[in-house]
């Protein structure tokens, strides 16, 4: 028979940015120790709410399975004696697994034989199970920045402050952090802010929404869509979709309840940016928008609360604070303009970029020299390489701003405002307030151009100068968000298709650094292009590339990563086929020899039987189209020619002496050997395709 658990862990408030996650760790955590210890259930549901993560079982059996193991034991000639008797060593091991030694069996195992035996381990009652169970999934839970309290030193997210565990209607004997278990919860702080005992597990989603407890975060997440879709009808809109911020604010309830607040037009003459930080980010309210997507003069707050008692205080409340708020903005937003962007630069010598790496004077000039390499690499005209190049100097200055000290996540769309208002050409601003992008997954990237150019070299200035400085990310740490700005120099470079060389603008980019630490790490050029090749090999992966395709054109000789997509795409495409097994057995060939030597400068009048000479030939008259093929990116065709060598390399490996005894020829043929593979490695390296490519045949 089998009966449904509930388990709430009471505790002080959770922070809304821990919430999801406890939720869904204590579910896996639960389900994965229920399963090692052989207890059977039929669903697992977990909730959470500020105060309280729930998790409730259906049908779970009331004992753990039994469990029959079969355990070899000492062999047959240990186990009888000469007469066939069972020696100490038999009855030890039968009475060790609680057995008759006339129970066990003789099998044979790697020439020997053996006896084993089954051993049997009865079920346990989940009751005695619980209490061993329960605990060490609740205070094993990875709870980063987690509290402390207690003599016992107690580890959680916060403070434990009550349990109730039930199985069926009958408690369960556990202690979790110091509190033992029992049925009585805690309703709503307001709604229902005194005790009461928990009836049965089945009935306890019901009974908490009496206590005016919603603990199922997806009902509460639907409330306040739902809710705030009605309110923003009220003024002809809809609020503004932001999955992260009702996320949040579902963290932050347990009995949401939306209200609609208004603010005077005239704050509209804002950026829309302004209003959205404004609203979004100080005061967790939904702005409401039109069906274009201009703010309107409301937004949607969430109270933890009553829907209808004391709403309007509430209200009243929030608008005050609001109109405060973008009083302030708006007074921000005058006095800034008063000043260009230009005149604010001397205040940037001020402002200190990174301990030892100077200030953020500094990074502008560097992004000024960036952005003339890059944008001749990415072939820009004269007038746009000045757009980015002033776009570049400029770009930082909004960090003395203001509106930007007073609304940090407004730093380069202010700054792009404030050019636009200065009349400055639509290059400039763009380029300005979009140098941060891709800050996200989610997020676009900039635009071809000089607003790309600005944000590839902010990004690839800050992981030179950190690289430098030894502050690469470790593990799960990355307080500068370096493994951001590395996806969004690959993902601009992807989506709009650069020719750009990695190395040679980490090469660049780290000179450029060098110059402004202090002491900088010897090994930082290594260490820097092999994080952008993680970078790149996980674009690749996202893509669908199979991992053996990824790392082979990672390994060949191209580093331009906006080409390989298109290489990983042709060599998959021949996956399978004779192509790609004379590719690889051409390649493994000539690969091992060549590596003997890097000289390439064959001598024909050293070449003397015909093998050698055709194949030199064929590599020879095929070097300038191969070379073509490659730069125009028709990969397909150059595999097709790589294939085509084959015959050639075939009959030269067969019918002549690389190792030849006579230095000046032995020399000669690896150098031939090693032209030949450089066509190869030029593309990938193969070794990582292997396993794609099976038995070659007729290789030799």
């Amino acid at each position: 028979m089998s009966k449904d658990l509930l388990l709430e862990i009471g505790a002080d408030e959770i922070p809304a940015r821990y919430l999801l996650p406890a939720i869904e760790e204590l579910k896996v955590r639960v389900e994965a120790a229920f399963r090692g210890a052989r207890l059977k259930f039929e669903e697992i549901r977990a909730f959470g709410t500020p105060r309280r993560l729930v998790l409730q079982v259906r049908g779970l059996s009331e004992k753990s399975e039994d469990a029959f193991t079969k355990v070899r034991g000492p062999s047959k000639k240990v186990a009888y004696d000469a007469q066939g008797n069972p020696t100490k060593a038999l009855l030890g091991f039968s009475r060790s697994l609680g057995i008759d030694p006339s129970e066990v069996t003789i099998e044979t195992e790697n020439g020997g034989e053996y006896v084993y035996g089954i051993k049997h381990e009865p079920g346990q009652p989940v009751m005695e199970l619980l209490p061993r169970i329960l605990p060490s999934c609740v205070m094993g839970m990875s709870c980063p920045h987690p509290l402390r309290w207690g003599e016992e030193n107690w580890r959680w997210y916060r403070p434990v402050r009550w349990v109730v565990c039930l199985y069926g209607e009958e408690v369960v004997p556990v202690e979790i952090a110091g509190k033992k278990a029992g049925r009585v919860t805690f309703g709503h702080r307001t709604l229902h802010p005194g005790e009461a005992e928990v009836p049965s597990p089945g009935q306890y989603v019901a009974f908490m929404e009496k206590l005016g407890v919603i603990v199922d975060q997806d009902k509460r997440r639907k409330m306040i869509w739902e809710g705030s879709l009605e309110k923003a009808r009220e003024i002809s809109g809809m609020p503004l979709e932001d999955e992260e911020l009702l996320d949040e604010v579902t963290c932050l309830c347990e009995h949401p309840a939306p209200f609609l607040g208004r603010f005077d037009e005239k704050y509209l003459r804002l950026p829309r940016e302004v209003l959205v930080t404004v609203m979004r980010h100080h005061q967790r309210y939904f702005p409401v928008v039109d069906g274009e997507g201009r703010v309107l003069p409301g937004f949607i707050g969430v109270r933890d609360g009553d829907p209808e008692q004391g709403i309007e205080t509430v209200r009243m409340g929030n608008e005050w604070v609001i109109r405060a708020r973008l009083q302030d903005a708006a007074f921000f937003y005058s006095q800034d303009l008063k000043a260009k962007l230009e005149d604010r630069l001397p205040e940037l010598k001020g402002v200190y970029f990174l301990r030892g790496a100077g200030t953020v004077f500094d990074k502008s000039q560097r992004l000024e020299n960036l952005a003339a390499f890059i944008g001749e690499k990415i072939g820009l005209s004269p007038e746009e390489m000045g757009f980015c190049k002033k776009a570049a100097m400029l770009s930082k200055c909004d960090l003395v701003t203001s509106m930007v000290r007073e609304f940090p996540e407004l730093e380069g769309i202010m700054g792009g405002h404030y050019a636009r208002e200065e009349g400055l050409p639509e290059e400039i601003f763009r380029a300005i307030s979009q140098q941060y992008l891709p800050r996200g997954a989610k997020d676009p990237v900039p635009d071809r151009g000089a607003s790309s150019c600005l944000a590839l070299s902010d990004k690839i200035d800050t992981l030179s100068v950190a690289f430098s400085l030894g502050l690469e990310p470790t593990g799960s740490q990355d307080p500068l968000g370096l493994r951001r700005s590395a996806q969004g120099i690959v993902t601009i470079l992807l989506a709009h298709g650069y020719d750009i060389d990695l190395d040679e603008l980490v090469r660049y980019s780290l000179n450029l650094a060098r110059s402004a630490v202090e002491k900088f790490s010897a090994s930082s050029e290594e260490r820097l292009a092999e994080f952008l090749a993680g970078r790149v090999e996980a674009a690749l992966l996202d893509r669908g590339f199979p991992i053996e395709i990824v790392r082979a054109v990672l390994g060949g000789g191209e580093k331009r990563p906006a080409r390989l997509p298109e290489m990983a795409k042709a060599l998959s495409s021949i996956v399978g086929t004779g192509i790609l097994s004379d590719v690889v057995t051409g390649w493994r060939r000539t690969s091992v020899l060549a590596r003997t030597t890097k000289e390439r400068d064959v001598q024909p009048v050293l070449l003397q039987e015909e093998p050698e000479i055709a194949l030199f030939r064929e590599v020879d008259a095929k070097k300038s189209l191969a070379r073509s093929l490659f730069e125009k990116r028709r990969y397909a065709e150059y595999l097709s020619l790589l294939s085509s060598l084959r015959p050639f390399i075939d009959s030269c490996l067969d019918e002549v002496l690389i190792m030849a005894k006579d230095e000046r020829l032995r020399e000669n043929r690896l150098k031939l050997l090693g032209l030949v593979s450089d066509l190869f490695t030029a593309y990938a390296d193969f070794s990582h395709v292997l396993p794609l490519v099976g038995p070659a045949k007729n290789e030799k």
